[in-house]
């Protein structure tokens, strides 16, 4: 009887320990699952970093304000496969440590399932080596410099996880450097000290030489938010510079624009896209005439896409005539482009294509990213491959110049 009962004890032993067992695997494989986002909770939820505030916020709240934009439309028309968009924000003021911070952050979240931004190279520098690790979603918005997407260079595979939707370096670049090449013989060369000025400036200068032999007179660089150049613009003016082509932003272009004024530096300013930002017009005024920038040149055509119509009607109906918006009360500015418009089409594609995975897993939302064919939104027709991550080529930018018209200040296409 002993023995019998002996059996029996055991017995009832190895059922509770296969029990706690299949329970353990099971809790380990829920929790997996959640931590790709495949909870059963009926949302969907993104985490975004970016410069709210600081000196450089227009592109940071610009991109808020274009995310935001998308998942209203979106959830308004049901979500995405029926469950609700929702996302946390977090201001890194474009630092890059605090942008590393709030990726860890967001990432640490099992209900998060895809990064978008944040506003500078610095910080998306700081920032893909996390996602990328995490094997996390992480779209690109605004860093131009080339490594946040291909850190081996464009003849290499990009980064699994990361499509960008903003303007890259050698892209803008070529644009540039075409242009200043075949118009100018003096060039001068001056640019922030960040990645995005470096690399931006390289990739010019090496244009120039390699296809137009033509040496650049001068080469100077400034820190981000230094509002006296005189050091640098004297070396330049000394070079006999017949043009200043610029890599920087918004801010700091008026305050290089107002040293080139008081220096007697009379001529042309050529400048990446931070030109064409409100930054530069309210510091610079009237000295802005002139002044040639490239940019995305969707919002500049006449009449808008569609999809640029449609895109400009919803901001407006949201957000009424504001900074972003710009001082035409009919028309977007064109800077929109590269503040609003690019986390809109960022966010929209991302939204498709968690639609057409039925999945919030990382890998199935990539697969899907990969295969997105001529999706038509507001800055480009968006197209990527397992070896192709951005999106803009030099045919979607344009030149554009400051001239004026009565009273007031425009950008035309340049001519």
């Amino acid at each position: 009887m002993m023995k019998r009962l002996s059996v029996i004890v055991i017995g009832l032993i190895l059922l509770f320990i296969t029990a706690c067992s299949n329970s353990a695997i099971n809790s380990s494989s829920n929790s997996s699952s959640e931590s790709k986002g495949n909870s059963d909770k009926g949302t969907i939820k993104i985490g975004m970093t970016s410069a709210i505030t600081g000196p450089y916020s227009e592109y940071g709240e610009g991109n808020k304000r274009g995310v935001q934009l998308a998942i209203e439309e979106w959830n308004k028309n049901g979500g995405i496969n029926g469950k609700k968009i929702e996302i946390e924000i977090l201001d890194d003021q474009l630092v890059p440590d605090k942008a590393a911070t709030n990726v860890q952050q967001l990432i640490a979240d099992p209900e998060v399932v895809a990064i978008i931004g944040p506003a500078g190279s610095g910080p998306g520098l700081a920032t893909v080596p996390i996602t990328e690790a995490k094997g996390m979603v992480h779209m690109n918005i605004v860093p131009q410099t080339i490594t946040v997407t291909y850190p081996n260079g464009t003849n290499q595979p990009p980064r699994k996880n990361v499509f960008s939707f903003a303007l890259q370096n050698d892209v803008e670049a070529n644009v540039l450097g075409k242009f200043a090449g075949g118009k100018w013989k003096k060039v001068a060369l001056l640019h922030e000290s960040t990645a995005y000025g470096k690399s931006g400036i390289d990739l010019i200068s090496e244009m120039l030489e390699k296809d137009f032999n033509n040496k650049p007179v001068a080469r100077e660089e400034y820190n981000q938010g230094v509002s006296d150049m005189t050091s640098q613009l004297s070396k330049i003016k000394n070079a006999g510079a017949e043009v200043v082509v610029v890599v920087g932003l918004g801010a700091d272009l008026a305050n290089i624009k107002k040293g080139m004024d008081r220096l007697g530096l009379n001529v042309p300013l050529v400048a990446t896209n931070g030109a064409l930002s409100l930054p530069y017009v309210e510091g610079a005024g009237d000295l802005v005439l002139g002044t040639i920038g490239s940019m995305i040149g969707a919002l500049g055509e006449e009449p808008l896409s569609p999809e640029a119509k449609k895109f400009a009607d919803a901001y407006k109906e949201k957000y009424g005539v504001d900074r972003y918006w710009g001082n035409d009360e009919k028309n977007p500015q064109l800077f929109m482009s590269l503040n609003v418009a690019n986390a809109y089409d960022g966010a929209n594609v991302l939204f498709e294509a968690i639609k057409k995975a039925e999945s919030t897993k990382s890998e199935d939302i990539i697969k899907s990213l990969e295969s997105i064919n001529d999706y038509k939104g507001v800055n480009a027709t968006y197209s990527f491959s397992g070896q192709k991550h951005h999106a803009i080529s030099e045919e979607a930018v344009n030149l554009f110049e400051y001239v004026k018209e009565g009273e007031n200040i425009k950008l035309v296409p340049y001519k």
